[in-house]
């Protein structure tokens, strides 16, 4: 009877023990599978995160590279080409012979014959033609039609002055017709009260708009990397404290897989955290090193035009003299400001060396507008003398003493240094570009490789329990 119920009993207690078994190995499978997928989790969470903030970085940069920088340049090109279009209008005035009559029998001398400022009228016609197209791709075709409208009256009233000039029969220099002084004036207030004060309009838009894509460059470069940085830390400490628990409860001492899956987390985090903050640093430099400086000289540029305007229409308009020396001395003070702020080296940070060359390169302007100055000074001790030849001569000449030189030679070195500023935006447009080049392949192929070597790395240990 004994021995029939211990042979009975054996089925039941094989049973229980094999539940036994089971069951204590529910609990390290569970464990494996939720550690497993707590990796799985954080290192996709962090794929995720690295390629919407590498291309959200991305995005933003060309924004302000691609198509706000470009608006804001070809709205200040424009503006700068209407003030240059209105001083060679202003300049259309002073042609004419000689006031001294010309001895018996020989020919009357041509002081101006208007030919370089009718050239030149014409290259900003199709320069600011241009921007203006720029601008209706940019911009939108609503915000350039008003320029259009204005455009097209200030034409009809040069044209008129234009006519005026040229059929004016023996002009005297600087005395032209009554006409082409009035059209000219009157073209002259429509650009100074409508034309240019919608451009100006057109272009702090524009500039505000750099200025706030420079700050969303910026912060969402910022963003995603605190953003990387807190899932990698997460990520691996996970992945660490795995390894750490394998090695202490299942006697693993190496887990090859995972380990490499931490250095790639490692490896993404780092390169990723380290393209996005050169790409904001680069951001930052492009605006500060390189559009703020070009768009102040821009401006610079735009008001010394203004002035050489009014300084041409204050040989041949004695009635309004007084009123456009006051203008003209308000313009040198604004240029002069504008001038000593570019200056200064304040490009927001980078390298010394070039912002010393740069403050040399904004002292050599400095000192051409000064020159300039000078011969204006000189020009209009000669005007109020009654001398309006010599004054013409000034004005328009090419010799080194003569206002047409010095302002020749200071807008050439105002470009020139314009220029290095337009440069050096593109530089670092390119460098900001070229750090995030390839992070997103990048990190797809880390981030994925890891992803494959955490399922690599449990698989073994999963099976010892299978």
């Amino acid at each position: 009877m004994t021995a029939t119920l211990s042979s009975a009993s054996l089925p039941a207690r094989a049973g229980i023990r094999g539940g036994l078994v089971r069951r204590s190995l529910a609990g390290p499978v569970a464990r494996l599978r939720t550690q497993a997928g707590v990796a799985l989790l954080l290192t996709a969470a962090l794929l995720v995160a690295a390629l919407l903030g590498l291309a959200d970085t991305a995005a933003r940069t060309r924004q302000l590279t691609d198509i706000s920088e470009p608006r804001a340049v070809a709205a200040g090109q424009l503006y700068r080409a209407l003030s240059d279009l209105d001083a060679q209008r202003a300049k259309s005035l002073v042609v004419g012979y000689s006031a001294v009559p010309p001895a018996p029998g020989a020919t009357p001398e041509l002081v101006d014959d208007g030919v370089l400022a009718a050239l030149t009228a014409q290259t900003d016609q199709t320069d600011a033609s241009q921007q203006l197209a720029a601008l209706a791709v940019s911009a939108g075709a609503d915000k350039v039609q008003p320029l259009l409208d204005q455009l097209s009256l200030y034409d009809a009233w040069t044209g008129t002055e234009e006519y005026a000039v040229g059929t004016q029969a023996d002009p005297v220099v600087g005395q032209p017709s009554p006409v082409a002084l009035d059209t000219y004036a009157q073209a002259d207030a429509l650009l100074q009260s409508s034309l240019l004060p919608q451009v100006r309009s057109v272009m702090a838009t524009a500039d505000a708009q750099v200025d706030s894509d420079r700050d969303a460059a910026h912060t969402a470069a910022l963003v995603s990397v605190w953003l990387l940085v807190a899932l990698g830390v997460l990520a691996l400490l996970a992945l660490l404290w795995w390894q750490r628990d394998l090695a202490r409860c299942y006697r693993r001492v190496l887990n090859v897989p995972l380990l490499v899956a931490t250095a790639c987390v490692m490896a993404l985090v780092l390169g990723s955290a380290s393209a996005l903050l050169g790409a904001a640093s680069e951001v930052d430099a492009a605006v500060n090193q390189g559009y703020t400086p070009y768009a102040r000289l821009a401006q610079a540029s735009v008001v010394a035009v203004d002035a050489e305007a009014r300084e041409s229409r204050w040989v041949v308009d004695p009635g309004y003299r007084d009123a456009l020396a006051a203008q003209f001395q308000a313009d040198a003070g604004q240029v002069r400001t504008l001038l000593a702020a570019d200056g200064s080296g304040d490009g927001g940070g980078g390298d010394s060396t070039a912002s010393t060359d740069g403050s040399a390169a904004a002292s050599v302007v400095q000192q051409r507008f000064s020159a300039y100055l000078a011969t204006d000074a000189g020009l209009r001790a000669v005007a109020d003398g009654g001398d309006v030849n010599q004054a013409a001569i000034q004005l328009t000449g090419v010799g080194r003493s003569d206002v047409g030189f010095a302002y020749y030679d200071f807008s050439v070195h105002l470009d020139d240094l314009a220029a290095t500023h337009a440069a050096a935006f593109t530089s670092h447009a390119v460098a900001a570009d070229s750090d995030l080049n390839g992070w997103a392949a990048t990190s797809a192929v880390l981030l994925g490789l890891a992803l494959l070597l955490v399922l690599t790395g449990v698989r073994p240990r999963l099976r010892e329990y299978a």
